[in-house]
């Protein structure tokens, strides 16, 4: 099985994850974990779910423009950026971590993001294991 791991601004996603999963519109190895906003997540946190068996990270943050936090969705965006460019140092595929972006309570948006990654680890995009 796929596990993809998500990171959510908590004012993005306005439909509980296990209910997403038992009516199949996400893939069955998601993992979200709620954040008070996506600026919040570390760089090793994206890095961390990874090494905990990850074969994708996302995250979704507010449009940039509608931030709750006025600047959370754009350092969040920064950190993917960086993740982005450790995990290929390591000789992995860039495209296993990705940054999304939803209007508040959308949960469409995270559905697509965690569709999108799972396609993407079953096109065959390599962990570098």
């Amino acid at each position: 099985m796929t596990r993809v791991k998500g990171f959510c601004c908590n004012y993005t996603i306005g439909v509980d994850v296990d209910a997403l999963v038992k009516e199949g519109m996400v893939p069955k190895g998601l993992e979200i974990e709620r954040l008070p906003c996506s600026g919040r997540l570390e760089v090793e946190q994206l890095l961390d779910a990874f090494t905990q068996g990850a074969d994708a990270v996302f995250v979704v943050g507010c449009e940039p423009e509608t931030c709750h936090n006025l600047t959370g969705s754009r350092r969040a965006a920064k950190r993917v950026l960086a993740c982005k460019k450790i995990i290929s140092e390591l000789g992995m595929d860039q495209g296993l971590v990705e940054m999304f972006f939803a209007g508040r309570g959308e949960t469409e948006p995270v559905i697509k993001a965690a569709r999108t990654m799972a396609e993407r680890v079953s096109a065959g995009h390599d962990k570098g294991d």
